[in-house]
């Protein structure tokens, strides 16, 4: 409950300071807008701008978990640190499938995550 009046209170001080700034920037005095159509642009903006960095942080969260997940799978020993490369959103994903190793990734028979074939044990559970 904390967090929704925090964010309600944010987006009245948002919208009552787009309100002033468009109302004292008008030359004449009928050309300011009223407090409601001011207040109804800030919040859209707001709402735009939270979705679009909403979906870019979890783009990129995404991709480093792919890498992860694949990176420990093809057992490769950097798997730790090359995740990293998600934090450059698709073009790391891009550079990170293009320099992985190739090859079949299929379940180990031992504890069933997936490990590329041909590996001389699996990076998870350290069976043949």
């Amino acid at each position: 409950m904390k967090r929704i009046e925090t964010l309600v209170l944010l987006l009245l001080t948002v919208t009552s300071s787009a309100t002033l700034a468009l109302a004292q920037s008008s030359s004449g005095g009928g050309d300011a807008c009223g407090a409601l159509g001011c207040g109804v642009f800030a919040i859209v903006y707001v709402v735009i701008l939270v979705a679009v960095l909403g979906g870019v942080v979890a783009l990129i969260i995404f991709v480093i978990r792919f890498i992860k997940r694949d990176a420990t799978a093809r057992g490769m020993p950097n798997a730790d640190s090359i995740k990293w490369l998600g934090l450059l959103g698709l073009l790391g994903l891009l550079i990170y499938l293009l320099q992985r190793p190739q090859g079949n990734v299929m379940p180990c028979p031992s504890c069933g995550q997936p490990r590329m074939q041909g590996l001389p044990q699996c990076p998870h559970c350290g069976n043949a």
